[in-house]
């Protein structure tokens, strides 16, 4: 009997899989779809960021002179920079992001850089998003450390956030800024969330960071909630629908992850703007890990003898970061330093005092220029010494006579952290009692009210 079933031929088969295949892909690519925009809808909700398209236009400045500068100033790279021009020149307001971790309780002045773009865009009429990370604080960034960073208890963050609103305002009009705290939507995200983000990055790209990989080369441990930062502030730009990101340099892994994400959650990927990171008094990257930094809340005296320690190239780095001293006053110091038509120490004081200004007010800023040249330039003691009462100054170190060591005396009264410290001091000549310098550690002083000590650049008088 002749067999008439049908033969299929194995290039058909191949094509039947190929489409079974496309159908299987297309189903989980919509089911993933789906379940993005559920994730990104409940964190905007939790956000509370509504956004009407009305909102978005009107009121901004496209001037090219405005646009110029907010490309140029300060900044080390955008991506896109075709599309973030465009973005300026459309007329558009733009959703603007900058992410601050309440690691401590003192912003220095290197995080005033992003703060003074933020204002210039401000300024041109764009909203500001101030993202507090009161929940990515509790992980801490690790773009910049070579260890791991300690993880903070809620109660240390809470405490830290204190003053960020008052120090932020010495820059940005607050009353223009949208500030959100990203526990809204980090904290409620479910662990299934969680590997829905993990599953946009590869282990390989996490480790080949630089610092990372520097730390896997020497033996260092990376903790998995390290890995994890980027794919929270990541998400914030969802949570915010960001169309602009500021950070520094360090940071563009994340800036970059940030973009990633929000072009697989739908939306279009915002631009990244890299901006100059200056040295602290060390020459280092100003980084409070490291103990180097100018903080905006230090004392204006203490602000401007910082300020006046750094080195001479860096000076019109901090007038073009650091402040809003116009570019052409930049530019002019800039090549007076280069050429000799300008001196060193009278563009290093004006800096100074601009800065001191800024977050102080003008009569501390007068007040401060005046003590340093009092102190340091006419070799005068500053108008306002510490004062360090008597029975502090003597401890329980006072002989019979009244007379305590010159290492405690320094001790009691704060002039040196310890023994070795104190030693080193005077074995250096760093220390005068009065008008008289004290070398050998085994000298001994009666304290007495009005009396000074001085030991470097530091001074107090004893009193009642």
């Amino acid at each position: 009997m002749e067999d008439t079933r049908q033969v299929t031929a194995p290039e058909d088969l191949h094509s039947d899989l190929r489409e079974e295949r496309k159908e299987v892909v297309a189903e989980a690519d919509a089911a993933l779809a789906e379940t993005n925009a559920e994730i990104a809808a409940d964190a905007q909700a939790r956000a509370h960021v509504v956004v009407e398209e009305a909102e978005m236009w009107g009121g901004v400045d496209t001037s090219n002179e405005k646009i110029h500068e907010v490309m140029t100033r300060a900044m080390a790279e955008i991506i896109v920079r075709e599309d973030f021009e465009k973005q300026l020149r459309s007329g558009r307001k733009l959703r603007v992001k900058l992410g601050i971790d309440p690691t401590g309780p003192l912003l220095h002045i290197g995080r005033s850089v992003p703060l003074f773009k933020l204002r210039q865009l401000q300024e041109m009429g764009h909203q500001i998003v101030l993202i507090i990370g009161d929940f990515t604080s509790l992980v801490g960034d690790a773009s910049d450390k070579d260890d791991r960073r300690p993880m903070l208890t809620r109660d240390q963050i809470e405490k830290n956030m204190e003053t960020y609103k008052e120090q932020i305002g010495h820059i940005l009009d607050l009353d223009k800024v949208e500030f959100r705290y990203n526990s809204q939507w980090l904290a409620p995200l479910n662990f299934n969330d969680v590997i829905n983000l993990a599953s946009r990055f590869t282990v390989a790209q996490m480790i080949q960071r630089e610092n990372f990989s520097d730390r896997w080369d020497a033996g260092k441990p990376i903790g998995l909630h390290e890995i994890l930062y980027p794919l929270m502030q990541g998400f914030d730009s969802v949570a915010v629908e960001a169309d602009v990101e500021l950070g520094g340099t360090d940071q563009l892994f994340n800036l970059m992850a940030g973009r990633a994400i929000q072009e697989s959650f739908g939306q279009i990927p915002q631009s990244v703007i890299c901006i100059n990171m200056v040295a602290g008094t060390d020459g280092r990257k100003m980084s409070t890990s490291w103990g180097n930094t100018i903080n905006m809340l230090d004392e204006p005296r203490d602000q401007f003898g910082k300020l006046m320690s750094m080195s001479d190239d860096m000076i019109p780095v901090y007038l073009e970061s650091c402040t809003r001293v116009p570019m052409a006053e930049v530019e002019r110091v800039r090549k007076g330093i280069e050429d000799g038509s300008a001196h060193p120490m009278d563009a290093k004081k004006d800096l100074a005092w601009e800065i001191v200004r800024i977050y102080h007010g003008m009569e501390a800023a007068n007040q401060a220029r005046a003590d340093f040249e009092r102190q340091f330039q006419n070799r005068e003691m500053p108008a306002e010494v510490p004062v360090v009462a008597l029975d502090r100054a003597l401890g329980d170190k006072a002989d019979e006579n009244g007379e305590i060591g010159i290492l405690d005396l320094l001790i009691n009264t704060g002039l040196a952290p310890n023994r070795k410290r104190a030693q080193r001091l005077v074995e250096q000549g760093g220390v005068r009692v009065g008008e008289e310098r004290v070398t050998d550690r085994e000298h001994r002083v009666k304290p007495v009210e009005g009396m000074v000590v001085k030991v470097g650049r530091s001074y107090v008088r004893v009193g009642d």
